[in-house]
């Protein structure tokens, strides 16, 4: 095949994957009590999480009461992947990776830990996206 060729359908599939991850929307599918925001189609980069957070904040916390500010300022609020769904813990060695969460009331309350990113704040170090 042409060199050119190959190159150009490289291109038109980065360019159209792009694309598909500029276009779709965050689907925030849950929010548990303990700061946990359960969401799908999270962008992949960095300052695009930051910039959808920063975008969104008030109207998370205005819909779901969340982050959970302390008497100091301080808060934390964990974005995490809500993957497959929910799962049961099943208690063995494999189940390690799930996060449970204690606020649901059915077998099916885990989900596998993929943090997507922790964002916070505090007196010391003031805004902080891990």
């Amino acid at each position: 095949m042409n060199k050119r060729l190959i190159a150009g359908i490289i291109t038109a599939a980065s360019c159209g994957y792009l694309l598909w991850q500029y276009l779709t929307p965050v689907e925030i599918v849950a929010v548990h009590s303990d700061d946990f925001i359960l969401v799908r189609n999270f962008p992949y980069l960095k300052f695009r999480q930051i910039a959808w957070w920063e975008a969104n904040k008030d109207m998370i916390k205005a819909k779901y009461g969340v982050p959970h500010i302390s008497e100091d300022g301080f808060y934390q609020v964990f974005i995490m992947d809500y993957g497959d769904g929910y799962r049961v813990d099943q208690g063995t060695d494999e189940d390690s990776d799930l996060l449970c969460f204690d606020d649901m009331h059915v077998d099916a309350r885990c989900i596998r830990k993929n943090r997507l990113r922790w964002i916070g704040w505090s007196q010391n170090s003031g805004q902080f996206y891990r």
